[in-house]
């Protein structure tokens, strides 16, 4: 009696509108275990168990796919802050959250982080990637703006304030995922969320308006 050949594996294939999302989803994992640069549209094709033909129908480069995944990461960012500071009432409050969040975003989301900031993405940007990071801006210039309404700021500095908060807290996010502060005393007396909120406070209390002698409080 003959044998029936024994079946060859083959990839597996997705209904339209699934493979994209399963190649975003494999390529987070490969930019998590080796780092942006350290895969090809064959290896997330593999991680992914599709033909390496594949991610073709959705991205015509790699570098499609990480703005792809870039566009994402600022949405979701964007979700996440505001998440942390609704509910939040005085200005102090909703900035000290909104800084927070976005260093706990970068650690709970690392892969996303480091695509969004990444080199390649920068070099290869798109209107709709564009939107989302000025959207992400946005948040953080109206809650200055609104401080500056409320008389809490110096007037006229909206853009440069969230330029140096952004600059700031995006600093210190990256020096914990990069590990720098590991192992350090400044990093055994401060803890993520303690960081965030020691550089938010610092950069508040250079922006209050302070009060000139002879001047009466708004």
């Amino acid at each position: 009696m003959n044998k029936k050949p024994a079946k060859t594996a083959k990839p597996k294939t997705y209904h339209h509108g699934d493979l994209r999302r399963v190649l975003l989803d494999a390529a987070l994992d490969l930019v998590g275990q080796q780092g942006v640069q350290g895969f090809t549209l064959r290896e997330a094709a593999r991680a992914a168990e599709v033909s390496h033909n594949a991610p073709y129908r959705h991205f015509a480069t790699r570098a499609q796919l990480l703005v792809a995944l870039a566009i994402e990461g600022h949405q979701l960012l964007l979700e996440f802050i505001r998440t942390a500071v609704g509910g939040r009432i005085t200005r102090r409050e909703r900035l000290l959250a909104l800084g927070t969040a976005y260093l706990q975003f970068g650690c709970d989301h690392t892969a996303h982080f480091r695509v969004m900031y990444s080199g390649e993405v920068a070099a290869n940007g798109t209107p709709e990637l564009a939107a989302a990071q000025a959207a992400t801006f946005e948040f953080f210039a109206q809650e200055i703006r609104a401080g500056e309404a409320e008389g809490l700021f110096r007037a006229g500095h909206t853009v440069d304030y969230a330029l140096v908060g952004w600059s700031a807290i995006h600093g210190a996010t990256t020096l914990v995922l990069d590990g720098v502060l590991q192992g350090t005393v400044l990093f055994a007396d401060y803890k993520p969320a303690a960081l965030a909120r020691l550089v938010i406070e610092s950069l508040l209390d250079g922006m209050v308006k302070q009060q000139i002698p002879g001047e009466s409080t708004p």
